[in-house]
């Protein structure tokens, strides 16, 4: 259960000469990133620079992307480093640490999911669910099965299941993904404007190959799950 009214996840990077940590705090109820830096954001983080083409928001009302935005205030720190330096790098949340030594664009890139998450991007909002239960470095079938069972969990609880088979809601699981591989992609060509080095790049670049794989990987990994689940006598049958 959630406690309080906000909740936290430190991300450390311990690197050669200094530790870079980064605190990210979050509505206990929404889940909405709070702590955001306050200021101007640079011009590769306005709404209409490398915009996404089908992004729902209006410069007039949103001048700035909520997820470039984010992204601006948090890993600047990283500006000057290369993808392949590696890093012990320790995350805290729910009462748990989890440390490994991975190469920054690793470690980058599970902190760049968790903030697109809670951004306030609208397409993005879909992973928001996996973002209060983060799980960092977690593994190709890790995050696939993560990602199935919040989705169909999600189209139970709004009644979705309703009316919709299986394969419906993986065709509709789809084009959430293809949606957010756009998002990605502008993403990367707005963070090439504004980082000289490639760690922060490189790190969304890897976000985005999962996405990119996620169609493919649901088919042909589907029936292995099958298996998994065949031994309980619990599930209804159809």
């Amino acid at each position: 259960m959630t406690h309080g009214l906000s909740e936290r996840i430190v991300y450390r990077f311990h690197l050669d000469d200094t530790v870079e940590e980064i605190a990210l705090e979050f509505d206990a109820k929404t889940f909405d990133l709070l702590n955001i830096p306050p200021g101007k954001a640079p011009a590769w983080a306005k709404l209409d620079f490398q915009k996404c083409p089908h992004c729902p928001l209006d410069a007039k009302t949103t001048p700035d992307c909520p997820f470039a935005k984010a992204l601006a205030g948090f890993v600047e720190c990283f500006a000057n480093l290369h993808s392949y330096e590696e890093a012990d790098i320790e995350v805290v949340a729910r009462g748990r640490t989890v440390l490994a030594r991975k190469p920054l664009q690793r470690g980058i890139a599970s902190l760049i999911g968790l903030i697109g998450a809670t951004s306030g991007c609208p397409h993005l909002a879909f992973f928001r669910p996996m973002a209060r239960f983060h799980l960092p470095f977690a593994d190709d079938d890790e995050t696939l099965y993560r990602v199935l069972s919040m989705y169909l969990l999600g189209c139970s609880l709004t009644g979705a299941t309703d009316t919709m088979d299986s394969s419906m809601a993986l065709v509709s699981l789809s084009e959430v993904i293809e949606a957010v591989n756009i998002v990605n992609t502008e993403t990367a060509e707005r963070l090439r404007w504004g980082f000289p080095k490639d760690a922060v790049v490189n790190a969304i670049v890897i976000l985005d190959c999962f996405v990119l794989l996620l169609p493919t990987a649901i088919e042909e990994d589907l029936q292995n799950l099958r298996a998994d689940f065949a031994a309980a006598a619990v599930w209804p049958k159809s």
